[in-house]
């Protein structure tokens, strides 16, 4: 996975990202890059995330989920 990637992203992308891999999986990827503006780098945030082992990828995208809304504060 390329965090940094996923760090470069403003917090509410990330927090979108979070979610639609939470929802979606692997499939979150082709929903995000929909998006006129940002479409290809939240596509490649999401399959970064998505690639991780499902074990481990709840954990960690809450994770990062919870830091990208405390950061929206």
């Amino acid at each position: 996975m390329d965090a940094q990637r996923f760090r470069s992203l403003s917090p509410w992308q990330r927090a979108l990202v979070a979610v639609a891999v939470l929802l979606d999986g692997r499939e979150a990827g082709m929903y995000l890059e929909n998006d006129s503006v940002n479409g290809q780098g939240l596509k490649r945030a999401a399959l970064d995330l998505a690639g991780v082992e499902p074990e481990l990828r709840m954990a960690l995208v809450g994770t990062l989920l919870r830091d990208a809304l405390k950061e929206m504060r």
